[in-house]
Protein backbone atom coordinates (compact mmCIF):
# COMPACT_ATOMS: atom_id res chain seq x y z
CA UNK A 1 0.00 0.00 0.00
CA UNK A 2 1.35 3.44 -0.94
CA UNK A 3 2.26 5.79 1.86
CA UNK A 4 0.18 8.95 2.31
CA UNK A 5 3.16 11.16 1.53
CA UNK A 6 3.65 9.56 -1.91
CA UNK A 7 2.25 11.19 -5.04
CA UNK A 8 -1.02 9.53 -6.22
CA UNK A 9 -0.53 7.68 -9.52
CA UNK A 10 -1.57 9.27 -12.81
CA UNK A 11 -4.44 7.34 -14.33
CA UNK A 12 -3.56 5.79 -17.66
CA UNK A 13 0.18 6.26 -17.09
CA UNK A 14 1.04 2.87 -18.59
CA UNK A 15 -0.71 3.82 -21.84
CA UNK A 16 1.21 7.10 -21.89
CA UNK A 17 4.48 5.25 -21.33
CA UNK A 18 3.85 2.78 -24.14
CA UNK A 19 2.96 5.60 -26.52
CA UNK A 20 6.19 7.35 -25.54
CA UNK A 21 8.20 4.19 -26.24
CA UNK A 22 6.58 3.66 -29.65
CA UNK A 23 7.15 7.25 -30.78
CA UNK A 24 10.72 7.17 -29.48
CA UNK A 25 11.47 4.00 -31.46
CA UNK A 26 10.01 5.59 -34.60
CA UNK A 27 12.15 8.71 -34.10
CA UNK A 28 15.25 6.56 -33.69
CA UNK A 29 14.43 4.67 -36.89
CA UNK A 30 13.93 7.98 -38.71
CA UNK A 31 17.23 9.35 -37.40
CA UNK A 32 19.15 6.28 -38.56
CA UNK A 33 17.73 6.23 -42.09
CA UNK A 34 18.38 9.97 -42.48
CA UNK A 35 21.94 9.66 -41.15
CA UNK A 36 23.30 6.34 -42.32
CA UNK A 37 27.00 7.10 -41.77
CA UNK A 38 28.39 5.95 -38.42
CA UNK A 39 30.08 8.49 -36.18
CA UNK A 40 33.85 8.07 -35.58
CA UNK A 41 33.38 6.76 -32.01
CA UNK A 42 31.30 3.88 -33.36
CA UNK A 43 34.35 2.29 -34.95
CA UNK A 44 36.15 2.17 -31.60
CA UNK A 45 33.28 0.25 -30.02
CA UNK A 46 32.99 -2.06 -33.02
CA UNK A 47 36.73 -2.75 -33.03
CA UNK A 48 36.68 -3.65 -29.32
CA UNK A 49 33.67 -5.93 -29.96
CA UNK A 50 35.51 -7.67 -32.80
CA UNK A 51 38.56 -8.18 -30.60
CA UNK A 52 36.34 -9.66 -27.86
CA UNK A 53 34.98 -12.22 -30.33
CA UNK A 54 38.34 -12.98 -31.93
CA UNK A 55 40.79 -12.82 -29.02
CA UNK A 56 38.69 -12.76 -25.87
CA UNK A 57 37.41 -10.34 -23.26
CA UNK A 58 40.86 -9.68 -21.76
CA UNK A 59 42.23 -8.35 -25.05
CA UNK A 60 39.08 -6.27 -25.58
CA UNK A 61 39.64 -4.47 -22.28
CA UNK A 62 43.33 -4.08 -23.07
CA UNK A 63 42.33 -2.36 -26.30
CA UNK A 64 39.50 -0.21 -24.89
CA UNK A 65 39.45 0.44 -21.15
CA UNK A 66 35.67 0.59 -20.60
CA UNK A 67 34.59 -2.10 -23.06
CA UNK A 68 31.30 -3.13 -21.43
CA UNK A 69 29.26 -1.52 -24.21
CA UNK A 70 31.36 -3.29 -26.84
CA UNK A 71 30.77 -6.63 -25.10
CA UNK A 72 27.04 -5.97 -25.34
CA UNK A 73 27.37 -5.43 -29.09
CA UNK A 74 29.49 -8.57 -29.41
CA UNK A 75 26.89 -10.59 -27.51
CA UNK A 76 24.01 -9.40 -29.71
CA UNK A 77 26.07 -10.12 -32.82
CA UNK A 78 26.80 -13.65 -31.59
CA UNK A 79 23.18 -14.37 -30.69
CA UNK A 80 21.45 -12.85 -33.72
CA UNK A 81 24.05 -12.68 -36.48
CA UNK A 82 23.35 -8.98 -36.97
CA UNK A 83 26.29 -6.84 -38.02
CA UNK A 84 27.79 -4.71 -35.27
CA UNK A 85 26.37 -1.41 -36.51
CA UNK A 86 22.82 -2.76 -36.79
CA UNK A 87 23.14 -4.24 -33.30
CA UNK A 88 24.39 -0.90 -32.00
CA UNK A 89 21.47 0.98 -33.54
CA UNK A 90 18.99 -1.48 -32.00
CA UNK A 91 20.60 -1.04 -28.59
CA UNK A 92 20.58 2.71 -29.07
CA UNK A 93 16.89 2.77 -30.02
CA UNK A 94 16.01 0.75 -26.90
CA UNK A 95 18.10 3.03 -24.68
CA UNK A 96 16.55 6.18 -26.14
CA UNK A 97 13.13 4.68 -25.43
CA UNK A 98 14.22 4.10 -21.82
CA UNK A 99 15.45 7.71 -21.57
CA UNK A 100 12.11 9.00 -22.85
CA UNK A 101 9.91 6.83 -20.65
CA UNK A 102 12.12 7.47 -17.58
CA UNK A 103 11.76 11.22 -18.16
CA UNK A 104 7.97 10.93 -18.37
CA UNK A 105 7.88 8.67 -15.31
CA UNK A 106 9.93 11.17 -13.32
CA UNK A 107 7.42 13.90 -14.08
CA UNK A 108 4.52 11.53 -13.34
CA UNK A 109 6.11 10.64 -9.98
CA UNK A 110 6.17 14.35 -9.11
CA UNK A 111 2.62 15.32 -10.11
CA UNK A 112 -0.79 13.72 -10.70
CA UNK A 113 -1.59 16.27 -13.44
CA UNK A 114 -2.44 14.67 -16.78
CA UNK A 115 -1.59 17.85 -18.65
CA UNK A 116 1.89 18.12 -17.15
CA UNK A 117 2.60 14.46 -17.93
CA UNK A 118 1.46 14.84 -21.55
CA UNK A 119 3.59 17.97 -21.83
CA UNK A 120 6.56 15.96 -20.60
CA UNK A 121 5.94 13.40 -23.38
CA UNK A 122 6.00 16.08 -26.04
CA UNK A 123 9.00 17.89 -24.53
CA UNK A 124 11.29 14.85 -24.26
CA UNK A 125 10.38 13.57 -27.73
CA UNK A 126 10.92 17.01 -29.29
CA UNK A 127 14.08 17.94 -27.38
CA UNK A 128 16.59 18.82 -30.15
CA UNK A 129 19.83 17.90 -28.37
CA UNK A 130 18.59 14.40 -27.54
CA UNK A 131 17.24 13.82 -31.05
CA UNK A 132 20.51 14.94 -32.61
CA UNK A 133 22.22 12.01 -30.90
CA UNK A 134 19.69 9.35 -31.96
CA UNK A 135 21.69 8.38 -35.04
CA UNK A 136 24.99 8.16 -33.14
CA UNK A 137 26.51 5.01 -31.73
CA UNK A 138 27.74 6.09 -28.31
CA UNK A 139 27.91 4.48 -24.87
CA UNK A 140 26.65 7.72 -23.31
CA UNK A 141 23.11 6.66 -24.21
CA UNK A 142 23.22 3.82 -21.68
CA UNK A 143 24.68 6.14 -19.07
CA UNK A 144 21.82 8.59 -19.60
CA UNK A 145 19.09 5.94 -19.63
CA UNK A 146 20.08 4.19 -16.42
CA UNK A 147 21.00 7.45 -14.67
CA UNK A 148 17.43 8.67 -15.21
CA UNK A 149 16.09 5.32 -14.02
CA UNK A 150 18.25 5.58 -10.90
CA UNK A 151 16.95 9.10 -10.37
CA UNK A 152 13.38 7.82 -10.65
CA UNK A 153 14.00 5.07 -8.10
CA UNK A 154 15.64 7.51 -5.68
CA UNK A 155 12.60 9.80 -5.94
CA UNK A 156 10.29 6.87 -5.28
CA UNK A 157 12.40 5.82 -2.32
CA UNK A 158 12.34 9.41 -1.01
CA UNK A 159 8.54 9.38 -1.24
CA UNK A 160 7.80 5.87 0.09
CA UNK A 161 10.96 4.53 1.82
CA UNK A 162 10.20 1.15 0.29
CA UNK A 163 13.28 -1.09 0.27
CA UNK A 164 12.79 -2.27 -3.30
CA UNK A 165 13.26 1.24 -4.65
CA UNK A 166 16.58 1.53 -2.85
CA UNK A 167 17.69 -1.77 -4.41
CA UNK A 168 16.50 -0.67 -7.86
CA UNK A 169 18.40 2.62 -7.41
CA UNK A 170 21.64 0.76 -6.68
CA UNK A 171 21.20 -1.63 -9.61
CA UNK A 172 20.40 1.23 -12.01
CA UNK A 173 23.51 3.13 -10.84
CA UNK A 174 25.62 0.00 -11.30
CA UNK A 175 24.33 -0.45 -14.85
CA UNK A 176 24.92 3.23 -15.66
CA UNK A 177 28.48 2.82 -14.39
CA UNK A 178 29.07 0.04 -16.92
CA UNK A 179 28.52 2.60 -19.67
CA UNK A 180 30.37 5.55 -18.12
CA UNK A 181 32.30 5.55 -14.82
CA UNK A 182 31.05 9.07 -14.04
CA UNK A 183 27.88 7.39 -12.78
CA UNK A 184 29.81 6.47 -9.63
CA UNK A 185 29.58 10.12 -8.55
CA UNK A 186 25.77 10.06 -8.78
CA UNK A 187 25.72 6.68 -7.05
CA UNK A 188 27.75 8.00 -4.12
CA UNK A 189 26.46 11.58 -3.74
CA UNK A 190 22.78 11.76 -4.66
CA UNK A 191 21.51 9.55 -1.77
CA UNK A 192 22.39 12.51 0.46
CA UNK A 193 19.05 13.92 -0.74
CA UNK A 194 17.39 11.49 1.67
CA UNK A 195 18.57 13.68 4.57
CA UNK A 196 16.37 16.53 3.27
CA UNK A 197 13.03 14.74 3.61
CA UNK A 198 10.94 16.87 6.01
CA UNK A 199 8.17 14.27 6.17
CA UNK A 200 10.46 11.79 7.94
CA UNK A 201 12.16 11.89 11.34
CA UNK A 202 15.95 12.37 11.52
CA UNK A 203 16.33 8.75 12.55
CA UNK A 204 14.31 7.54 9.55
CA UNK A 205 16.36 9.70 7.18
CA UNK A 206 19.63 8.39 8.58
CA UNK A 207 18.38 4.82 8.35
CA UNK A 208 17.29 5.32 4.72
CA UNK A 209 20.69 6.74 3.77
CA UNK A 210 22.61 4.07 5.68
CA UNK A 211 20.52 1.32 4.09
CA UNK A 212 21.14 2.62 0.58
CA UNK A 213 24.85 3.04 1.27
CA UNK A 214 25.06 -0.47 2.71
CA UNK A 215 23.31 -2.03 -0.27
CA UNK A 216 25.62 -0.08 -2.60
CA UNK A 217 28.73 -1.31 -0.80
CA UNK A 218 27.45 -4.91 -0.79
CA UNK A 219 26.63 -4.86 -4.50
CA UNK A 220 29.98 -3.27 -5.37
CA UNK A 221 31.87 -5.91 -3.38
CA UNK A 222 29.91 -8.74 -5.02
CA UNK A 223 30.65 -7.36 -8.50
CA UNK A 224 34.37 -6.96 -7.76
CA UNK A 225 34.61 -10.50 -6.36
CA UNK A 226 32.76 -11.99 -9.33
CA UNK A 227 34.90 -10.13 -11.86
CA UNK A 228 38.12 -11.04 -10.02
CA UNK A 229 37.11 -14.70 -9.80
CA UNK A 230 36.60 -14.89 -13.57
CA UNK A 231 40.17 -13.76 -14.14
CA UNK A 232 39.36 -12.26 -17.55
CA UNK A 233 39.58 -8.61 -16.52
CA UNK A 234 42.52 -7.17 -14.63
CA UNK A 235 40.76 -4.64 -12.42
CA UNK A 236 43.97 -2.99 -11.26
CA UNK A 237 45.21 -2.63 -14.81
CA UNK A 238 41.80 -1.40 -15.94
CA UNK A 239 41.74 1.36 -13.32
CA UNK A 240 45.36 2.24 -14.01
CA UNK A 241 44.70 2.52 -17.74
CA UNK A 242 41.62 4.62 -17.15
CA UNK A 243 43.52 6.95 -14.81
CA UNK A 244 46.29 7.17 -17.39
CA UNK A 245 43.88 8.78 -19.85
CA UNK A 246 43.47 11.79 -17.55
CA UNK A 247 47.03 11.91 -16.25
CA UNK A 248 48.23 14.41 -18.91
CA UNK A 249 45.25 16.63 -18.10
CA UNK A 250 46.03 16.43 -14.39
CA UNK A 251 49.57 17.53 -15.13
CA UNK A 252 48.19 20.50 -17.02
CA UNK A 253 46.12 21.48 -13.98
CA UNK A 254 49.19 21.27 -11.78
CA UNK A 255 51.07 23.55 -14.16
CA UNK A 256 48.13 25.93 -14.41
CA UNK A 257 47.81 26.32 -10.65
CA UNK A 258 51.54 26.52 -10.04
CA UNK A 259 53.67 29.60 -9.58
CA UNK A 260 55.28 29.51 -13.00
CA UNK A 261 52.53 31.10 -15.12
CA UNK A 262 54.52 33.82 -16.85
CA UNK A 263 54.83 31.89 -20.12
CA UNK A 264 51.10 31.23 -20.06
CA UNK A 265 50.41 34.92 -19.42
CA UNK A 266 52.63 35.89 -22.33
CA UNK A 267 50.82 33.54 -24.71
CA UNK A 268 47.42 34.89 -23.63
CA UNK A 269 48.08 38.62 -23.10
CA UNK A 270 51.35 39.31 -24.93
CA UNK A 271 54.76 40.33 -23.62
CA UNK A 272 53.83 43.77 -22.32
CA UNK A 273 50.52 43.01 -20.59
CA UNK A 274 51.90 39.81 -19.08
CA UNK A 275 54.09 41.90 -16.77
CA UNK A 276 51.00 43.29 -15.05
CA UNK A 277 48.48 40.45 -15.11
CA UNK A 278 50.73 37.46 -14.47
CA UNK A 279 49.38 36.78 -10.96
CA UNK A 280 45.76 37.02 -12.16
CA UNK A 281 46.05 34.58 -15.06
CA UNK A 282 44.50 31.78 -12.95
CA UNK A 283 41.33 33.81 -12.41
CA UNK A 284 41.15 34.81 -16.06
CA UNK A 285 41.36 31.20 -17.26
CA UNK A 286 38.97 29.96 -14.58
CA UNK A 287 36.37 32.56 -15.56
CA UNK A 288 36.91 31.72 -19.22
CA UNK A 289 36.44 27.98 -18.71
CA UNK A 290 33.33 28.43 -16.58
CA UNK A 291 31.98 30.85 -19.17
CA UNK A 292 32.64 28.24 -21.85
CA UNK A 293 30.76 25.67 -19.78
CA UNK A 294 27.80 28.02 -19.49
CA UNK A 295 27.81 28.52 -23.27
CA UNK A 296 27.74 24.76 -23.85
CA UNK A 297 24.88 24.31 -21.39
CA UNK A 298 22.83 27.06 -23.05
CA UNK A 299 23.65 25.65 -26.47
CA UNK A 300 22.64 22.17 -25.26
CA UNK A 301 19.30 23.38 -23.91
CA UNK A 302 18.71 25.22 -27.17
CA UNK A 303 17.00 28.40 -28.28
CA UNK A 304 13.57 26.96 -27.53
CA UNK A 305 14.18 25.67 -24.00
CA UNK A 306 16.55 28.27 -22.55
CA UNK A 307 14.15 31.27 -22.83
CA UNK A 308 11.32 29.22 -21.32
CA UNK A 309 13.43 28.15 -18.34
CA UNK A 310 14.57 31.75 -17.77
CA UNK A 311 10.97 32.97 -18.08
CA UNK A 312 9.80 30.32 -15.62
CA UNK A 313 12.47 31.28 -13.09
CA UNK A 314 11.64 35.00 -13.38
CA UNK A 315 7.91 34.41 -13.01
CA UNK A 316 8.46 31.80 -10.26
CA UNK A 317 6.70 29.13 -12.29
CA UNK A 318 9.45 26.57 -11.70
CA UNK A 319 8.45 25.35 -8.23
CA UNK A 320 8.16 21.56 -7.83
CA UNK A 321 6.66 19.29 -5.17
CA UNK A 322 9.15 18.84 -2.26
CA UNK A 323 10.33 15.32 -3.12
CA UNK A 324 10.92 16.08 -6.79
CA UNK A 325 12.57 19.38 -5.96
CA UNK A 326 15.13 17.82 -3.60
CA UNK A 327 15.97 14.83 -5.81
CA UNK A 328 16.08 16.84 -9.05
CA UNK A 329 18.35 19.48 -7.50
CA UNK A 330 20.63 16.80 -6.02
CA UNK A 331 21.15 15.26 -9.46
CA UNK A 332 21.46 18.65 -11.14
CA UNK A 333 24.17 19.81 -8.70
CA UNK A 334 26.07 16.54 -9.01
CA UNK A 335 25.96 16.80 -12.81
CA UNK A 336 27.21 20.38 -12.56
CA UNK A 337 30.09 19.36 -10.29
CA UNK A 338 31.11 16.65 -12.77
CA UNK A 339 30.93 19.07 -15.70
CA UNK A 340 32.93 21.71 -13.85
CA UNK A 341 35.59 19.21 -12.87
CA UNK A 342 35.75 17.86 -16.41
CA UNK A 343 36.19 21.23 -18.08
CA UNK A 344 38.82 22.32 -15.54
CA UNK A 345 40.67 19.05 -16.02
CA UNK A 346 40.51 18.76 -19.80
CA UNK A 347 39.79 22.42 -20.75
CA UNK A 348 37.05 21.39 -23.17
CA UNK A 349 33.57 19.91 -23.22
CA UNK A 350 30.97 18.89 -25.79
CA UNK A 351 27.22 18.58 -26.09
CA UNK A 352 27.44 14.88 -25.19
CA UNK A 353 28.91 15.66 -21.78
CA UNK A 354 26.32 18.32 -20.98
CA UNK A 355 23.36 16.19 -22.10
CA UNK A 356 22.55 14.66 -18.70
CA UNK A 357 22.63 18.09 -17.04
CA UNK A 358 20.32 19.42 -19.77
CA UNK A 359 17.91 16.50 -19.40
CA UNK A 360 17.65 17.09 -15.65
CA UNK A 361 17.08 20.83 -16.19
CA UNK A 362 14.45 19.93 -18.79
CA UNK A 363 12.38 18.24 -16.06
CA UNK A 364 11.28 21.69 -14.87
CA UNK A 365 9.92 22.64 -18.30
CA UNK A 366 6.57 20.75 -18.24
CA UNK A 367 5.68 22.47 -14.97
CA UNK A 368 6.68 25.88 -16.33
CA UNK A 369 4.69 25.45 -19.56
CA UNK A 370 1.67 24.16 -17.62
CA UNK A 371 1.65 27.17 -15.29
CA UNK A 372 2.28 29.57 -18.17
CA UNK A 373 -0.71 27.96 -19.90
CA UNK A 374 -2.92 28.58 -16.85
CA UNK A 375 -1.58 32.13 -16.55
CA UNK A 376 -2.32 32.83 -20.21
CA UNK A 377 -5.86 31.47 -19.80
CA UNK A 378 -6.44 33.65 -16.73
CA UNK A 379 -5.25 36.73 -18.67
CA UNK A 380 -7.21 35.76 -21.82
CA UNK A 381 -3.98 35.36 -23.83
CA UNK A 382 -4.36 31.75 -24.90
CA UNK A 383 -4.10 32.60 -28.60
CA UNK A 384 -0.79 34.38 -28.09
CA UNK A 385 0.42 31.53 -25.89
CA UNK A 386 -0.53 28.98 -28.58
CA UNK A 387 1.38 30.90 -31.26
CA UNK A 388 4.52 31.08 -29.12
CA UNK A 389 4.42 27.42 -28.11
CA UNK A 390 3.61 26.36 -31.69
CA UNK A 391 6.59 28.30 -33.04
CA UNK A 392 8.95 26.82 -30.44
CA UNK A 393 7.61 23.32 -31.16
CA UNK A 394 8.15 23.74 -34.91
CA UNK A 395 11.62 25.16 -34.31
CA UNK A 396 12.49 22.17 -32.11
CA UNK A 397 11.23 19.69 -34.70
CA UNK A 398 13.30 21.29 -37.46
CA UNK A 399 16.35 21.57 -35.22
CA UNK A 400 15.97 17.91 -34.19
CA UNK A 401 15.64 16.18 -37.51
CA UNK A 402 17.01 18.38 -40.29
CA UNK A 403 20.77 18.22 -40.65
CA UNK A 404 22.66 21.15 -42.11
CA UNK A 405 25.93 19.22 -42.29
CA UNK A 406 27.67 18.46 -45.56
CA UNK A 407 27.08 15.10 -47.25
CA UNK A 408 29.80 12.47 -46.98
CA UNK A 409 28.54 10.41 -49.89
CA UNK A 410 31.83 10.99 -51.74
CA UNK A 411 33.55 8.73 -49.19
CA UNK A 412 31.36 5.80 -50.24
CA UNK A 413 32.20 6.53 -53.87
CA UNK A 414 35.89 6.72 -52.96
CA UNK A 415 35.80 3.35 -51.19
CA UNK A 416 34.06 1.67 -54.13
CA UNK A 417 36.65 3.13 -56.54
CA UNK A 418 39.50 2.00 -54.31
CA UNK A 419 38.27 -1.58 -54.21
CA UNK A 420 37.77 -1.75 -57.96
CA UNK A 421 40.82 0.13 -59.26
CA UNK A 422 43.73 -0.46 -56.87
CA UNK A 423 45.74 -3.55 -55.96
CA UNK A 424 44.21 -5.50 -53.09
CA UNK A 425 47.65 -6.05 -51.52
CA UNK A 426 48.66 -2.37 -51.66
CA UNK A 427 49.08 -0.80 -48.18
CA UNK A 428 46.46 1.87 -47.54
CA UNK A 429 47.15 5.12 -45.68
CA UNK A 430 44.04 7.19 -44.98
CA UNK A 431 42.68 9.76 -42.54
CA UNK A 432 39.04 8.74 -43.06
CA UNK A 433 37.93 6.04 -40.63
CA UNK A 434 34.93 5.16 -42.81
CA UNK A 435 37.18 4.40 -45.79
CA UNK A 436 39.56 2.43 -43.58
CA UNK A 437 36.76 0.21 -42.26
CA UNK A 438 34.73 -0.25 -45.45
CA UNK A 439 37.81 -1.08 -47.51
CA UNK A 440 38.95 -3.75 -44.98
CA UNK A 441 42.54 -2.73 -45.70
CA UNK A 442 43.43 -1.12 -42.37
CA UNK A 443 43.65 -3.55 -39.47
CA UNK A 444 43.50 -0.94 -36.70
CA UNK A 445 40.83 1.16 -38.38
CA UNK A 446 39.72 2.67 -35.08
CA UNK A 447 43.12 4.40 -34.72
CA UNK A 448 42.65 6.43 -37.90
CA UNK A 449 42.59 10.19 -37.23
CA UNK A 450 41.59 13.02 -39.54
CA UNK A 451 44.54 15.14 -38.41
CA UNK A 452 46.95 12.51 -39.64
CA UNK A 453 50.64 12.68 -38.84
CA UNK A 454 52.42 13.75 -42.08
CA UNK A 455 55.11 11.15 -41.30
CA UNK A 456 52.63 8.45 -42.33
CA UNK A 457 52.74 9.86 -45.87
CA UNK A 458 56.50 10.39 -46.10
CA UNK A 459 57.30 6.98 -44.60
CA UNK A 460 54.74 5.03 -46.66
CA UNK A 461 56.23 2.19 -48.69
CA UNK A 462 56.48 2.56 -52.47
CA UNK A 463 53.25 1.44 -54.12
CA UNK A 464 51.14 2.43 -51.11
CA UNK A 465 47.75 4.00 -51.71
CA UNK A 466 47.36 7.38 -50.00
CA UNK A 467 43.64 8.17 -49.73
CA UNK A 468 43.04 11.32 -47.71
CA UNK A 469 40.78 14.28 -47.16
CA UNK A 470 43.12 17.23 -47.39
CA UNK A 471 43.80 18.95 -44.07
CA UNK A 472 45.94 21.97 -43.31
CA UNK A 473 48.39 19.88 -41.30
CA UNK A 474 49.60 17.98 -44.38
CA UNK A 475 48.13 19.69 -47.49
CA UNK A 476 51.44 21.46 -48.28
CA UNK A 477 53.31 18.16 -48.06
CA UNK A 478 50.86 16.48 -50.45
CA UNK A 479 51.16 19.32 -52.97
CA UNK A 480 54.97 19.17 -52.82
CA UNK A 481 55.08 15.42 -53.35
CA UNK A 482 52.56 15.59 -56.19
CA UNK A 483 54.65 18.29 -57.86
CA UNK A 484 57.87 16.32 -57.39
CA UNK A 485 56.35 13.08 -58.64
CA UNK A 486 56.70 11.21 -55.35
CA UNK A 487 52.91 10.89 -55.33
CA UNK A 488 50.74 10.17 -58.38
CA UNK A 489 47.13 11.36 -58.36
CA UNK A 490 44.71 8.58 -59.26
CA UNK A 491 41.36 10.13 -58.45
CA UNK A 492 40.03 13.36 -56.92
CA UNK A 493 36.54 13.49 -55.40
CA UNK A 494 35.21 16.94 -54.47
CA UNK A 495 33.54 17.38 -51.09
CA UNK A 496 30.53 19.61 -50.45
CA UNK A 497 32.44 21.24 -47.59
CA UNK A 498 36.10 21.13 -46.60
CA UNK A 499 39.02 19.62 -48.47
CA UNK A 500 38.64 17.31 -51.44
CA UNK A 501 39.32 13.59 -51.13
CA UNK A 502 42.42 12.53 -53.05
CA UNK A 503 43.40 8.99 -53.95
CA UNK A 504 47.11 8.81 -54.74
CA UNK A 505 49.81 6.21 -55.19
CA UNK A 506 53.32 6.41 -53.72
CA UNK A 507 55.92 6.31 -56.48
CA UNK A 508 57.78 2.99 -56.85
Amino acid sequence: MMRADAMPPVSGINRIRWLTVIISLLLSWLAVILNDQPNPDAYEYVRAAEIALQSGITDAYAHYQWAHYSLLLAGIHSLTGLDMFTAAHLVGAALFAIISVAFVSLVAAATPSHRVVWLSVFIILAFPLLNEFRSLIIRDTGFLAFSLLAMLQLLRYWLTLRLRHSIYFVLACLTATLFRPEAIAFWALTPLALYFNPTQSPAARHKAFALTTGISALVAIIVVVLVASQGRIELTQLLRSFAGIYQPFANNIAQLLGDNTYELSRSVFGDYAAQFVDHYTHYFLLAGLLGLLLVFIIDGLGLAVTPLLIYGARKRLHRLPPGASVVFVAWLLTALVILTGFILLTRFTTGRYTLLFCLIALLWLPFIVDRAWSLAAANQQLKRFAWIVGFLALFSAVDSHISFGASKAHLDEATAWLLQNTRADAPLVTNEIRVAYDSSRVAEFDRVEREMDPVLITSAAPGSIIAVTLRRSFSDLVEEQLASGQLRLLRQLPAERGGDFLIMEKDF
